[in-house]
């Protein structure tokens, strides 16, 4: 029995006060944790189980463990490619930094969802460096004229359409990701493409095609709360027309919330058709919050960290306007759109977290923090908030035989915390020591 840093290459054995598996089951009181290089062999009570004489103990009796968190909705691979730092040294540019902060921060899978080229996702998926493992849907897919970020694949003809889902295919992404200008005939073309190839689709809609027939076109999983003008009467279609028009509308607007009641029925009809297609929702509350002028935000201490974001934020184009008005109301419409992921998860749509960084400034790793905190404050359980970064997002990634939960054959993906994340979920910040497949990747405590 030794007490070395694990470095995934032996055995391992986890001491745990208590074990939250992250996937629905019980915590485990005075559980062990048994793995054989990288994975996860034995799980349960430490009663029960014996620890190897060779293995390298963590003991954490006095704390707690969940799996390692995957950020559900990020874009990294931005930070990689020329397309936006056209001056920065390849291959990584800033990408590393920030992957750094995932780890420090307890995120030991991304899923990447768009970047401005095939190119900066295959480099960072096969570098071997100690980050987050990289899920990614490589460029988004849109039609004219398209969204303002570099490198998108825009076009209004099908057959175009179906010709980048293969090429996006062969080149290894993960999942397809769809964008607002695509029209109806163009998005049934990519799903079919899609899914004949064994791809889910991720839609960022809400513009031409609302969320409601993007779910009846088969789109897997909805990115962000793009909700809104399908649940409106004709009062509130009116009402919203005659709002004056702003840039981005097209793929942020949310102020449709203004006059929708989260707890009426057309939100019953929405939810049950979110329910009977299995769609996923990553709500992205965290970017949300940002746009609508909300506080509780965390920021990297690292000036580097920072300016990597700042850059970035000047690469892109089309920064938002509000008015007074909209200032005001953005409180309204992102309590009603809390209300609306809340009235989601108790119907039985799956949630995923994620943050939506760097987008509004979200920093990387904390931000998903930020996001449990969101989804327990809009009344989902610290329990469910945790397997919404956990196992829901493996299963939506398709990884669950490898990823999101404590369990014999899953990597040995595995936070100590210092507090009960079960009594009050920031406690997924007080960080003890991170495992990133058994290897021991960080250990200190992260500023609360």
């Amino acid at each position: 029995m030794s007490h070395a840093v694990p470095d995934g290459s032996g055995r391992l054995a986890v001491l745990a006060g208590t074990l939250v598996p992250g996937d629905g089951r019980a915590p485990i009181p005075d559980a062990l944790v048994l793995a054989q290089g990288t994975r996860i062999t034995w799980v349960g009570r430490r009663s029960e189980g014996v620890v190897p004489v060779d293995a390298v103990v963590v003991d954490a009796s006095d704390g707690w463990v969940v799996p390692g968190l995957i950020e559900g909705h990020a874009h990294i691979t931005s930070f990689a490619s020329p397309a936006y730092h056209p001056d920065a040294p390849p291959p990584f540019h800033d990408a590393p930094l920030l992957l750094d902060a995932f780890t420090r921060w307890g995120v030991t899978t991304i899923r990447d969802t768009g970047g401005p080229e095939l190119g900066a996702l295959r480099t960072l998926q096969t570098h071997t460096g100690p980050w987050p493992r990289l899920f990614g849907s490589g460029p988004n897919l849109d039609g004219n004229p398209g969204g303002p970020w570099k490198g998108m694949w825009k076009s209004d003809d099908p057959a175009e359409a179906v010709e980048f889902v293969a090429r996006e295919a062969e080149a290894g992404v993960d999942f397809v990701k769809v964008y607002a200008w695509m029209t109806p005939e163009v998005l049934a073309a990519v799903v079919e493409a899609s899914h004949r190839r064994g791809l889910k689709v991720a839609g960022h809609v809400g513009h031409l095609v609302s969320a409601r027939e993007a779910v009846r076109l088969g789109v897997d999983a909805l990115e962000h709360v793009r909700v809104g003008r399908e649940l409106l009467d004709d009062a509130g279609q009116q009402a919203w027309a005659a709002l004056p028009k702003r840039p981005r509308d097209e793929m942020s607007d949310t102020r449709p919330w203004r006059f929708i009641d989260p707890d009426g029925a057309a939100v019953d009809q929405l939810l049950t058709e979110l329910v009977e297609h299995g769609t996923w929702l990553t709500p992205t509350l965290a970017v949300h919050e940002a746009i609508a002028g909300g506080h509780g935000h965390d920021h990297d201490t690292s000036p580097e960290v920072t300016a990597a974001i700042q850059l970035h934020r000047d690469a892109t184009s089309a920064k938002a306007e509000k008015s007074a008005e909209d200032v005001r109301w953005g409180a309204v419409e992102f309590e009603r759109i809390c209300r609306f992921v809340a009235r989601a998860h108790d119907a039985g749509v799956r949630i995923c977290a994620g943050s939506d960084t760097p987008s509004g400034s979200v920093p990387p790793g904390s931000g998903v923090h930020r996001e449990l905190q969101l989804l327990v404050a809009a009344g989902i359980s610290p329990a469910e908030a945790i397997r919404s970064a956990t196992s829901r997002t493996a299963e939506l990634l398709g990884q669950t035989p490898n990823l999101g939960s404590v369990t014999a054959g899953t990597l040995a993906d595995l936070l100590v915390l210092d507090a009960d994340p079960l009594a009050d979920v920031s406690a997924t910040r007080a960080i003890r020591t991170v495992l990133l497949a058994g290897r021991q990747v960080h250990a200190a405590t992260v500023p609360a």
